[in-house]
Parts: C-alpha cells; sequence; structure tokens
C-alpha cells in the first residue's frame, strides 16, 4: 500500500511550486523556520486524505515539520477519535454522525478513497493512535470540536488520552469554544490551550487569558503588527492559518514576529522559508 502512496504523492508534489534559494544563506533559512515553524494542518492534507495515518506520516517525512494539527470528536463509546466533520459522508465511507458510531465501527469504514483509491485502507484512527505514532517525533495542535457532544465530555477524555501517554507538557488543545478550553482547564493545569478564530476583535487578547489560554489560531489575513504586540506582551503564542499560497506563505514569513504557520503544503513552506524576501 505505502509503495502506491508514494508514488501517488510522487506525482503531486512535481506539480507544486519550487523555489531556489538564490542567495539565500542556510542561516537565513534556519532563522526563518525557527521564527516560522511549519505546522501540518490535517497532515499532509494537500497529498493525502485529511486526518489519516498517511497524512500525518507523510508530513512527519517532511524535513523541518516538527507540528502537526488535527480534529476531534468523540465516538458513541466516549472515545476520542481523529476527523474533522461531525458527519461522516465527505471523508468516509459511512453515512450519518460520528458520535452515533463506536470507535471500532469508524476505524472499520474507509477513510481515503474519497481522496484517491491508492489510500483506500486508510480508516478513522483514534487520537491514541495518533499519539502513538507521533511521539518523540512530532508535536501534536489537537482541534477538539465537540459540536456533537458536551465541552465536558470533550475536554475530559481528550485529557485522559494524553495524560496515559505523558504528554500533557507537549500538546496543545485548541477550540473554536471557550466552553471547550475552561473545561480542559478543569481537567489539566498542564495542557497548553488555545482559541481559533476567524476574526479580530478589539477584545481578542483579553478574551484568550480570561480563560487562562495562551495560544490563539488565528486565520492568517487577520494578523497585523499591533496584533502581533499585544500577543507578545501577553505571552501568547499564534498560528495562522490555513496558508497555502506560496505567495502568501513568503510574504508572511518574512514578517519579523514570531508564529506559526499552518499549511496543507510543508514543502510549499519549505519553498517559501527558502524563497522570503527575494
Amino acid at each position: 500500500m505505502w509503495h502506491g502512496i508514494k508514488s501517488f504523492t510522487k506525482g503531486l508534489r512535481n506539480l507544486t511550486f519550487r523555489y531556489p534559494p538564490k542567495g539565500v544563506s542556510i542561516v537565513q533559512e534556519n532563522t526563518r523556520a525557527s521564527l516560522h515553524p511549519c505546522v501540518a494542518h490535517r497532515g499532509f492534507s494537500g497529498i493525502a486524505p485529511e486526518n489519516t495515518i498517511a497524512a500525518f506520516q507523510l508530513a512527519m517525512d517532511q524535513p523541518n515539520v516538527d507540528w502537526i494539527e488535527l480534529d476531534v470528536h468523540l465516538s458513541r463509546d466516549d472515545v476520542p477519535v481523529v476527523i474533522h466533520d461531525s458527519s461522516l459522508e465527505r471523508t468516509t465511507s459511512g453515512k450519518g454522525q460520528v458520535n452515533k458510531l463506536t470507535a471500532k465501527e469508524l476505524g472499520g469504514l474507509d477513510a481515503g478513497s474519497w481522496f484517491h483509491s491508492s489510500f483506500s485502507s486508510e480508516r478513522v484512527p483514534t487520537l491514541d493512535e495518533v499519539l502513538v505514532l507521533t511521539t518523540g517525533k512530532c508535536r501534536l495542535n489537537v482541534e477538539l470540536k465537540g459540536e456533537d457532544s458536551s465541552p465536558d465530555d470533550l475536554a475530559r477524555q481528550a485529557v485522559e488520552v494524553i495524560r496515559s501517554r505523558q504528554l500533557e507538557k507537549e500538546i496543545v488543545i485548541t477550540s473554536f469554544r471557550s466552553e471547550v478550553l475552561e473545561a480542559v482547564r478543569r481537567y489539566s493545569t498542564l495542557v497548553k490551550t488555545g482559541l481559533i478564530i476567524d476574526d479580530r476583535p478589539a477584545d481578542l487578547i483579553k478574551m484568550i487569558t480570561s480563560i487562562d489560554a495562551s495560544y490563539l489560531s488565528i486565520g492568517f489575513r487577520h494578523l497585523n503588527e499591533q496584533l502581533m504586540e499585544q500577543a507578545a506582551e501577553a505571552d501568547i503564542q499564534v498560528m495562522a492559518w490555513t496558508v497555502n499560497s506560496v505567495n502568501d506563505l513568503r510574504r508572511l514569513a518574512s514578517r519579523p514576529e514570531p508564529f506559526q504557520l499552518c499549511t496543507n503544503y510543508p514543502d510549499r513552506w519549505l519553498a517559501a522559508i527558502k524563497g522570503a524576501n527575494e
């Protein structure tokens, strides 16, 4: 199966934009890479089905990818499973709601053929399976979706899985829902939490600190100098999402403030880091 995947993805990689360094030093590249670390959005979802083991492995195979973002819902038997939508139709062979099936039943669905037939063996993984795959190799930004379960149940189950692997200090839990983040904090004082938002209200930094969070995941078009200054003053780490255009990646990679860049295409991120300011 992996031979087929690699052949398929090799062809797709050849379609991505690449910029030669043209006078950019290795020191400059390394500085930009450390200033703007890459977060692989749902894994290497540009060339593999999102939120699958294949997408995560392909992301880790890329140079300098130290973070992966993924999405979590609860199954019917309260197991945290990795899938973006609350329904099954878009990314699996199943129908109906994620929370109506057990983790075992979800693990029996085809979660790859919708993307390409070479990924037909991909399944809906559990959060624990992804932790086993990535521990010691890559850190995780775990987005708790939770519109189909209670914030308390979702937070408790996710924290328990993370704690069972002794990874509370290695993982960031994010959510659009502040009540989910507040629930996480009730179950763990060690896990870093962050608010996801596609807006820039005037009181954004206050919103984050008021729920004892220290991470901001924001739509990249809302980044500006004032926000970055406010975040730095409050010791809030920032991630800009989801940046897939090489031009946008290059522009953001040239900014002086430190923040993470979340993208479906880690290879484009690397090209942008090398080509910033050309």
